[in-house]
């Protein structure tokens, strides 16, 4: 008997699931982004009814913040580097975008640091987004014959 058909909200309600665990383990490796001990909250994401918006709601703020929104974003705690990551996590939610899985390494190709400052702890993040689904993984290198 074949598979059951996914809705596209089911599969968006599947990807907004394994993005909050993947904030979730950002928030518990290295300098612990998304984690507010203060508020005693983490970031998480949500989407409006109809399944079209994605809201990143800020660790610590508080504030409800529209992902996909160009500009500034009123409430956001971090920087224009988390900016970035939490815009292709919502391309992610929405359209099943995946991000390069060299954006996160300890040094970058072009032997600077990885800009989020997690060491090697940036491996365990990459190893568990390409679990989850939102980190492509690597072009296997095929030897020339």
């Amino acid at each position: 008997m074949p598979a059951e058909k996914k809705t596209l909200g089911q599969l968006r309600q599947e990807r907004l699931a394994a993005a909050n665990e993947f904030m979730q383990v950002i928030a518990r490796c290295g300098r612990r982004f998304f984690r507010n001990k203060g508020s005693g909250h983490d970031a998480y994401l949500s989407m409006n009814t109809r399944g079209r918006v994605v809201w990143l709601h800020d660790d610590y703020t508080g504030a409800r913040i529209n992902v996909a929104k160009e500009g500034n974003w009123d409430g956001f705690s971090h920087g224009g580097t988390l900016k970035s990551l939490v815009g292709s996590i919502g391309k992610f939610v929405l359209h099943g975008s995946t991000m390069r899985y060299g954006y996160f390494q300890p040094k970058m190709d072009n032997g600077f640091e990885n800009p989020w400052g997690y060491g090697d702890d940036i491996l365990i993040v990459r190893d568990e987004g390409v679990r989850l689904g939102l980190v492509r993984k690597p072009v296997e290198v095929r030897e020339v014959a």
